[in-house]
């Protein structure tokens, strides 16, 4: 664990970006990155990490100039491409001397804001910081299906996230608001010295982004999930990682009954956590990068919400209003 007192000054950004293929989008991502380095009192680099790219994706980084930009072209071919090696060899590159490591997809656009957001929350005290993602998933909300999954997993996980702000707050890792809990490598931010003592990204194949956060929390870094520090991405069907956003979207318009997003965790476990965080055992969150026992399908979810929603209004609100009031 990184004593606050002995932190570097934070002199610069440097964005983290893999690319495979991305000469569709490359120029939005590169206009908005432009964009949200005016506003950054730090200057600011973008590591682009084309691997094993096909298209004009090197040539469109090559030919982009912007005067509140700095672009590096890293091109590389991996004898086994995917999502986890890419970003990680990106932040790797990426993690210098008194920088923050911001990292994105190559089919993102960040908005104005986002360095701001990132640095503001990191001289706040954050070690590592979770930004939200936009997607327009119009295509698979117009699937009987698709609306099925987003429902129940709307209705699940935000008692999910009541429960997990409950044991962060137990835990001190959260303050009393309740964070948006969004963890995806398209809006995220590390301290480089931080990176660097965690031993950097973990050697994943998919769900990296998760990977990281848990791997931080289980090291004592401090997470903070700014609202502020928002990137839309594309919402397409067919993108880079195995079991990746693309694939989950594609998925949920094919299949009766979808699988829901992997963070869901059944209703036995969420209770063995509050149990064990109230009797004083402090462990992490479990990971978000891997289910955790069987992985829960839309059904589950509906079925399991009854119990879910016992267990709250039951169990953790009346021992939160308890400690509440033991705390004052």
């Amino acid at each position: 664990m990184i004593v606050a007192d002995d932190r570097p000054a934070l002199t610069q950004i440097m964005v983290a970006v893999p690319v495979r293929n991305e000469a569709k989008r490359l120029p939005q991502l590169l206009r908005a990155l432009a964009a949200s380095a005016m506003r950054s009192p730090v200057p600011v680099t973008v590591v682009i990490l084309a691997n094993n790219c096909t298209d004009h994706s090197t040539e469109i980084v090559r030919s982009f100039a912007h005067p509140s930009l700095r672009l590096e072209l890293h091109e590389i071919e991996f004898a086994d491409a995917h999502a986890g090696i890419a970003r990680r060899k990106a932040m790797d590159l990426a993690a210098r001397a008194g920088a923050l490591i911001l990292t994105t997809d190559g089919d993102a656009a960040p908005d104005p804001h986002w360095i701001a957001a990132a640095l503001d929350a990191a001289h706040a005290g954050a070690d590592l910081v979770c930004g939200r993602i936009d997607a327009d998933c119009r295509h698979v909300l117009a699937t009987s299906t698709g609306q099925r999954v987003t429902a129940a997993e709307a209705a699940y996980g935000n008692l999910q996230h009541e429960l997990r702000h409950a044991i962060d707050v137990l835990t001190e890792r959260q303050g009393p608001q309740r964070p948006h809990y969004i963890e995806s490598g398209a809006s995220m931010a590390i301290r480089a010295d931080c990176y660097q003592a965690i031993g950097g990204l973990p050697r994943v194949r998919t769900s990296e982004d998760r990977a990281l956060v848990h791997h931080a929390e289980v090291h004592g870094l401090t997470i903070r999930y700014a609202y502020e520090m928002n990137a839309t991405v594309s919402g397409r069907l067919h993108g880079r990682a195995e079991g990746g956003m693309a694939e989950a979207l594609r998925h949920r318009m094919q299949e009766e009954d979808p699988l829901a997003d992997q963070s869901m965790l059944p209703v036995h476990l969420l209770a063995e956590l509050w149990d064990r965080t109230v009797a004083g055992c402090i462990l992490p969150f479990p990971s978000r990068a891997h289910p955790v026992g069987p992985r829960l399908r839309a059904s589950d979810l509906e079925a399991g919400l009854p119990a879910l929603e016992r267990l709250i209004k039951e169990t953790v609100r009346p021992q939160m209003l308890l400690h509440q009031e033991q705390a004052a």
